[in-house]
């Protein structure tokens, strides 16, 4: 029972659970199911600061501890693994008439995260995108071209000043959910 409180609790659990109701209405309820998701997107805003479209988030273990001022948008997050996103994230488009953002936008794929995967607060990342896994990007962060290989990357744009990353943002999530 206490572990069932905690999870209600804690605000990461709070937006992983939103995403999958919001998720549901949107792609398995007729006719109301849309409007539904758009509004419950929409108290997301509200309640936590994340600007974002449910239907357009496909990432297996999502962690936002700290939301705030976060902007995932309607244009495609997808991640097989784990990803952590930090306060001020924002995940824009290079350009709305750009080839590749139209085509990756019509599968909702425009971001393409890998495992262990952590982007920074307040870092920027411009897509169409795919960043492999095990990357961490430091705060304050541009982002504007793919990463293919593991590391720590800083800067603005972004390059790596350590070829290793370690899991413990993603993995401390994952403590908490056993």
């Amino acid at each position: 029972m206490k572990q069932i409180l905690k999870k209600l609790w804690m605000i990461e659990s709070q937006i992983r659970g939103h995403i999958r109701v919001s998720r549901f209405f949107w792609f398995r309820v007729p006719f109301i199911g849309r409007p539904i998701s758009m509004i419950l997107d929409r108290l997301m805003l509200v309640c936590y600061g994340v600007d974002m479209m449910s239907s357009s988030i496909d990432v297996k273990r999502l962690s936002i501890s700290h939301p705030n001022g976060i902007l995932l948008g309607g244009n495609g997050v997808v991640s097989s693994g784990r990803v952590a996103v930090m306060a001020g994230v924002s995940l824009v488009a290079r350009s709305p008439s750009d080839p590749t953002y139209l085509e990756r936008h019509k599968t909702r794929s425009v971001f393409r995260f890998g495992d262990n995967v952590v982007i920074g607060a307040g870092s920027v990342v411009v897509g169409p995108i795919d960043i492999c896994d095990n990357v961490i990007i430091g705060a304050m962060s541009l982002v504007n071209k793919s990463i293919s290989e593991p590391g720590i990357y800083v800067g603005v744009p972004v390059r790596r000043v350590k070829d290793q990353a370690s899991d413990e943002w993603v993995q401390s999530g994952d403590a908490k959910e056993h």
